[in-house]
Protein backbone atom coordinates (compact mmCIF):
# COMPACT_ATOMS: atom_id res chain seq x y z
CA UNK A 1 0.00 0.00 0.00
CA UNK A 2 1.39 3.41 -0.88
CA UNK A 3 1.34 6.47 1.35
CA UNK A 4 -1.44 7.94 -0.82
CA UNK A 5 -3.83 5.07 -0.18
CA UNK A 6 -6.58 6.24 2.12
CA UNK A 7 -8.47 3.05 2.89
CA UNK A 8 -7.06 -0.23 4.23
CA UNK A 9 -7.19 -3.53 2.39
CA UNK A 10 -9.70 -6.11 3.58
CA UNK A 11 -9.81 -9.75 2.46
CA UNK A 12 -12.39 -12.42 1.79
CA UNK A 13 -12.07 -15.90 0.27
CA UNK A 14 -14.39 -16.38 -2.71
CA UNK A 15 -14.25 -19.65 -4.65
CA UNK A 16 -10.59 -20.39 -5.42
CA UNK A 17 -9.09 -16.97 -4.63
CA UNK A 18 -8.42 -14.76 -1.64
CA UNK A 19 -9.80 -11.40 -2.73
CA UNK A 20 -8.42 -8.07 -1.49
CA UNK A 21 -10.70 -5.05 -1.53
CA UNK A 22 -11.17 -1.55 -0.16
CA UNK A 23 -14.43 -0.19 1.23
CA UNK A 24 -15.59 3.36 1.94
CA UNK A 25 -18.78 5.24 2.83
CA UNK A 26 -22.41 4.29 3.42
CA UNK A 27 -25.50 4.11 1.23
CA UNK A 28 -26.37 2.34 -2.04
CA UNK A 29 -23.54 0.12 -3.22
CA UNK A 30 -21.03 0.83 -5.99
CA UNK A 31 -18.36 -1.70 -7.00
CA UNK A 32 -15.25 -0.42 -8.82
CA UNK A 33 -13.32 -2.76 -11.14
CA UNK A 34 -9.81 -1.88 -12.38
CA UNK A 35 -8.12 -2.86 -15.63
CA UNK A 36 -5.23 -5.01 -16.84
CA UNK A 37 -2.02 -4.60 -14.84
CA UNK A 38 -3.53 -2.42 -12.11
CA UNK A 39 -5.22 -2.85 -8.76
CA UNK A 40 -7.73 -1.05 -6.54
CA UNK A 41 -5.33 1.87 -6.02
CA UNK A 42 -6.41 3.39 -9.34
CA UNK A 43 -9.65 4.40 -7.58
CA UNK A 44 -7.91 6.26 -4.73
CA UNK A 45 -9.30 9.64 -5.83
CA UNK A 46 -12.77 8.21 -6.42
CA UNK A 47 -13.35 5.65 -3.67
CA UNK A 48 -13.91 8.17 -0.89
CA UNK A 49 -15.24 10.95 -3.10
CA UNK A 50 -18.37 9.14 -4.27
CA UNK A 51 -20.61 10.69 -1.64
CA UNK A 52 -23.75 9.02 -0.30
CA UNK A 53 -22.67 5.52 -1.30
CA UNK A 54 -20.97 2.46 0.10
CA UNK A 55 -18.17 2.00 -2.39
CA UNK A 56 -16.03 -1.10 -2.90
CA UNK A 57 -12.89 -1.51 -5.03
CA UNK A 58 -11.52 -5.04 -5.33
CA UNK A 59 -8.33 -6.44 -6.88
CA UNK A 60 -8.82 -8.73 -9.86
CA UNK A 61 -7.58 -12.31 -9.76
CA UNK A 62 -3.75 -12.25 -9.59
CA UNK A 63 -3.55 -8.46 -9.22
CA UNK A 64 -2.63 -6.47 -6.12
CA UNK A 65 -3.43 -8.46 -3.00
CA UNK A 66 -5.69 -11.06 -4.67
CA UNK A 67 -4.37 -14.56 -5.32
CA UNK A 68 -4.44 -15.91 -8.87
CA UNK A 69 -6.07 -19.27 -8.21
CA UNK A 70 -6.80 -21.45 -11.26
CA UNK A 71 -6.15 -19.09 -14.16
CA UNK A 72 -8.39 -19.75 -17.17
CA UNK A 73 -7.70 -16.56 -19.12
CA UNK A 74 -11.30 -15.75 -20.06
CA UNK A 75 -13.70 -12.86 -19.61
CA UNK A 76 -16.21 -15.40 -18.30
CA UNK A 77 -13.92 -16.37 -15.41
CA UNK A 78 -13.31 -12.75 -14.44
CA UNK A 79 -17.04 -12.07 -14.81
CA UNK A 80 -17.90 -14.91 -12.46
CA UNK A 81 -15.34 -13.50 -10.00
CA UNK A 82 -17.24 -10.20 -10.04
CA UNK A 83 -20.56 -12.00 -9.51
CA UNK A 84 -19.09 -13.84 -6.51
CA UNK A 85 -17.98 -10.52 -5.04
CA UNK A 86 -21.47 -9.08 -5.60
CA UNK A 87 -23.02 -12.09 -3.89
CA UNK A 88 -20.75 -11.24 -0.96
CA UNK A 89 -21.44 -7.48 -0.75
CA UNK A 90 -24.89 -7.33 -2.37
CA UNK A 91 -26.32 -5.95 -5.64
CA UNK A 92 -24.57 -2.81 -6.88
CA UNK A 93 -23.93 -0.42 -9.70
CA UNK A 94 -20.65 -1.58 -11.26
CA UNK A 95 -18.07 0.91 -12.50
CA UNK A 96 -15.35 -0.68 -14.62
CA UNK A 97 -12.23 0.81 -16.17
CA UNK A 98 -10.94 -0.71 -19.45
CA UNK A 99 -10.94 -4.50 -18.91
CA UNK A 100 -12.95 -3.82 -15.75
CA UNK A 101 -15.71 -2.31 -17.88
CA UNK A 102 -15.77 -5.41 -20.09
CA UNK A 103 -16.05 -7.58 -16.99
CA UNK A 104 -18.92 -5.47 -15.65
CA UNK A 105 -20.79 -5.71 -18.97
CA UNK A 106 -20.33 -9.48 -19.09
CA UNK A 107 -21.71 -9.76 -15.55
CA UNK A 108 -24.63 -7.41 -16.31
CA UNK A 109 -25.84 -9.74 -19.05
CA UNK A 110 -25.42 -12.77 -16.80
CA UNK A 111 -27.02 -11.52 -13.57
CA UNK A 112 -29.22 -8.41 -13.85
CA UNK A 113 -30.34 -9.05 -10.28
CA UNK A 114 -26.80 -8.35 -9.04
CA UNK A 115 -25.57 -5.73 -11.55
CA UNK A 116 -28.01 -2.82 -11.24
CA UNK A 117 -26.27 -0.65 -13.81
CA UNK A 118 -22.86 -0.23 -15.44
CA UNK A 119 -20.47 2.65 -15.95
CA UNK A 120 -18.03 1.43 -18.62
CA UNK A 121 -14.95 3.67 -18.68
CA UNK A 122 -12.42 3.50 -21.57
CA UNK A 123 -13.82 0.09 -22.47
CA UNK A 124 -14.13 -2.11 -25.56
CA UNK A 125 -16.51 -4.97 -26.26
CA UNK A 126 -14.51 -6.62 -29.03
CA UNK A 127 -10.82 -7.03 -29.92
CA UNK A 128 -9.86 -6.55 -33.56
CA UNK A 129 -7.38 -8.72 -35.46
CA UNK A 130 -4.39 -6.36 -35.13
CA UNK A 131 -5.09 -5.77 -31.43
CA UNK A 132 -5.31 -9.54 -30.88
CA UNK A 133 -1.98 -10.04 -32.63
CA UNK A 134 -0.43 -7.31 -30.47
CA UNK A 135 -1.79 -8.99 -27.34
CA UNK A 136 -0.37 -12.35 -28.47
CA UNK A 137 3.03 -10.67 -28.86
CA UNK A 138 2.69 -9.03 -25.46
CA UNK A 139 1.87 -12.33 -23.77
CA UNK A 140 4.90 -13.98 -25.41
CA UNK A 141 7.19 -11.11 -24.33
CA UNK A 142 6.03 -11.31 -20.71
CA UNK A 143 6.40 -15.09 -20.64
CA UNK A 144 9.93 -14.93 -22.05
CA UNK A 145 11.08 -11.84 -20.17
CA UNK A 146 12.07 -10.83 -16.67
CA UNK A 147 11.25 -8.00 -14.26
CA UNK A 148 13.19 -5.53 -16.40
CA UNK A 149 11.19 -6.54 -19.48
CA UNK A 150 7.93 -6.13 -17.54
CA UNK A 151 8.86 -2.62 -16.41
CA UNK A 152 9.80 -1.60 -19.95
CA UNK A 153 6.43 -2.86 -21.22
CA UNK A 154 4.49 -1.02 -18.51
CA UNK A 155 6.45 2.19 -19.09
CA UNK A 156 5.74 2.06 -22.82
CA UNK A 157 2.03 1.35 -22.27
CA UNK A 158 1.66 4.05 -19.64
CA UNK A 159 3.21 6.74 -21.86
CA UNK A 160 0.76 6.01 -24.66
CA UNK A 161 -2.20 5.74 -22.28
CA UNK A 162 -1.48 9.10 -20.65
CA UNK A 163 -1.58 10.93 -24.00
CA UNK A 164 0.89 13.54 -22.76
CA UNK A 165 -0.90 14.36 -19.50
CA UNK A 166 1.21 16.16 -16.89
CA UNK A 167 1.10 13.65 -14.02
CA UNK A 168 3.56 11.67 -11.88
CA UNK A 169 4.59 9.09 -14.49
CA UNK A 170 6.99 7.22 -12.19
CA UNK A 171 4.37 6.84 -9.44
CA UNK A 172 1.82 5.38 -11.86
CA UNK A 173 4.38 2.91 -13.26
CA UNK A 174 5.51 1.88 -9.76
CA UNK A 175 1.90 1.27 -8.68
CA UNK A 176 1.33 -0.90 -11.74
CA UNK A 177 4.51 -2.91 -11.17
CA UNK A 178 3.42 -3.57 -7.58
CA UNK A 179 -0.04 -4.57 -8.78
CA UNK A 180 1.36 -7.05 -11.31
CA UNK A 181 3.62 -8.95 -8.91
CA UNK A 182 4.81 -12.22 -10.45
CA UNK A 183 2.81 -11.47 -13.65
CA UNK A 184 0.62 -14.60 -13.47
CA UNK A 185 -2.48 -12.46 -12.96
CA UNK A 186 -1.35 -10.08 -15.70
CA UNK A 187 -1.02 -12.97 -18.14
CA UNK A 188 -4.41 -14.33 -17.11
CA UNK A 189 -6.06 -10.95 -17.68
CA UNK A 190 -4.17 -10.39 -20.95
CA UNK A 191 -5.53 -13.71 -22.22
CA UNK A 192 -9.00 -12.60 -21.14
CA UNK A 193 -8.62 -9.45 -23.24
CA UNK A 194 -7.42 -11.64 -26.15
CA UNK A 195 -10.48 -13.86 -25.56
CA UNK A 196 -12.70 -11.03 -26.78
CA UNK A 197 -11.40 -11.62 -30.33
CA UNK A 198 -13.16 -14.99 -30.60
CA UNK A 199 -15.79 -14.20 -27.96
CA UNK A 200 -16.81 -10.55 -28.33
CA UNK A 201 -19.23 -9.10 -25.82
CA UNK A 202 -21.55 -7.59 -28.43
CA UNK A 203 -24.11 -10.44 -28.41
CA UNK A 204 -24.29 -10.12 -24.63
CA UNK A 205 -24.75 -6.35 -24.85
CA UNK A 206 -27.89 -6.98 -26.89
CA UNK A 207 -29.59 -8.56 -23.86
CA UNK A 208 -28.55 -6.01 -21.22
CA UNK A 209 -31.64 -4.16 -20.01
CA UNK A 210 -29.97 -2.23 -17.17
CA UNK A 211 -28.85 1.37 -17.75
CA UNK A 212 -25.28 1.77 -18.99
CA UNK A 213 -23.10 4.89 -19.08
CA UNK A 214 -20.25 4.68 -21.59
CA UNK A 215 -17.38 7.10 -20.88
CA UNK A 216 -14.34 7.59 -23.09
CA UNK A 217 -11.46 10.04 -23.40
CA UNK A 218 -11.22 11.98 -26.63
CA UNK A 219 -7.46 11.20 -26.88
CA UNK A 220 -7.69 7.49 -25.98
CA UNK A 221 -5.74 5.38 -28.53
CA UNK A 222 -6.51 2.10 -26.72
CA UNK A 223 -10.31 2.30 -26.50
CA UNK A 224 -11.18 5.12 -28.90
CA UNK A 225 -14.55 6.68 -29.64
CA UNK A 226 -15.28 3.98 -32.24
CA UNK A 227 -15.12 1.33 -29.51
CA UNK A 228 -17.76 3.28 -27.57
CA UNK A 229 -19.89 3.65 -30.70
CA UNK A 230 -19.85 -0.10 -31.27
CA UNK A 231 -21.09 -0.68 -27.72
CA UNK A 232 -23.78 1.95 -28.08
CA UNK A 233 -25.09 0.18 -31.19
CA UNK A 234 -25.81 -2.92 -29.08
CA UNK A 235 -27.03 -1.37 -25.82
CA UNK A 236 -30.73 -0.60 -25.49
CA UNK A 237 -30.55 1.79 -22.53
CA UNK A 238 -27.25 3.66 -22.70
CA UNK A 239 -25.78 7.14 -22.55
CA UNK A 240 -22.41 8.28 -23.93
CA UNK A 241 -20.03 10.85 -22.43
CA UNK A 242 -16.67 11.90 -23.89
CA UNK A 243 -14.04 13.59 -21.71
CA UNK A 244 -12.25 16.21 -23.81
CA UNK A 245 -8.44 16.09 -23.88
CA UNK A 246 -8.23 12.89 -21.84
CA UNK A 247 -6.33 9.72 -22.81
CA UNK A 248 -6.89 6.13 -21.67
CA UNK A 249 -5.92 6.42 -17.99
CA UNK A 250 -9.05 8.31 -16.96
CA UNK A 251 -8.81 7.58 -13.24
CA UNK A 252 -5.22 8.80 -13.08
CA UNK A 253 -5.63 12.06 -15.00
CA UNK A 254 -9.31 13.03 -14.88
CA UNK A 255 -10.89 11.66 -11.71
CA UNK A 256 -12.82 14.87 -10.99
CA UNK A 257 -14.04 15.18 -14.59
CA UNK A 258 -15.14 11.55 -14.51
CA UNK A 259 -17.03 12.01 -11.24
CA UNK A 260 -18.74 15.09 -12.67
CA UNK A 261 -20.45 12.94 -15.31
CA UNK A 262 -20.74 9.62 -13.46
CA UNK A 263 -22.14 10.74 -10.09
CA UNK A 264 -25.25 12.50 -11.47
CA UNK A 265 -25.94 9.57 -13.78
CA UNK A 266 -25.78 7.05 -10.93
CA UNK A 267 -27.93 9.28 -8.70
CA UNK A 268 -30.54 9.53 -11.44
CA UNK A 269 -30.45 5.76 -11.99
CA UNK A 270 -31.08 5.12 -8.30
CA UNK A 271 -33.88 7.69 -8.15
CA UNK A 272 -35.78 6.19 -11.09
Amino acid sequence: MTTNDRTPLERVTLNDVDVSYRQSGEGPRIVLIHGLGQDSRIWREILGAWSGHETFAYDLRGHGGTSVGQDEGTIAQLGHDLLSFLEFVGPAVCVGFSLGGSIALWAAAERPDLVLGVVAVATSSVVGRSAAESMDQRIAEVQAGDAETMRAIIEQDTRSQLAGADVDFAAIVNDRILAIGDARGYLNAARAVRDMRENPLNPRLDVISQPVLVVTGSLDPWCPRRAAEIMMEHLSHAKFEELAGVGHLVTDVAASEFLAVAQPWVDQLEAS
